[in-house]
């Protein structure tokens, strides 16, 4: 199982809040061929950005036409981990990674 969240109309308080947030270039860490980033959320945000990093399921985020994983906890702690409050790392992935990602079949 995973949670594909759109994150829809840039116009919206979260999408603009959410590309506020992107950093991909502060603190990066590659991991098994991959290379996330560190980012960190504030404002009334947070609690969106920390109900996705407790989710028991894989989350990624569709933000602008592009497919970011957000590390689980597990993956967290391989990223030097537990993130603190607000703090969170996400992978871009291409269209195929994500498809090789959740396991379909074309």
């Amino acid at each position: 199982m995973f949670w594909l969240v759109h994150i829809h109309s840039e116009s919206s308080f979260l999408a603009h809040n959410f590309g506020m947030w992107m950093d991909f270039s502060t603190r990066r860490i590659k991991l098994d061929g991959k290379t996330f980033a560190v980012m960190r959320c504030m404002g009334r945000s947070v609690q969106f950005i920390e109900k996705w990093k407790r989710a028991h399921a894989h989350v990624f985020f569709d933000w602008g036409g592009h497919i970011l994983y957000l590390a689980s906890e597990t993956v967290a702690q391989r990223l030097g981990g537990p993130f603190q409050r607000g703090e969170f790392a996400l992978c871009e992935l291409s269209r195929d990674d994500f498809i090789r990602a959740v396991h379909w079949a074309e």
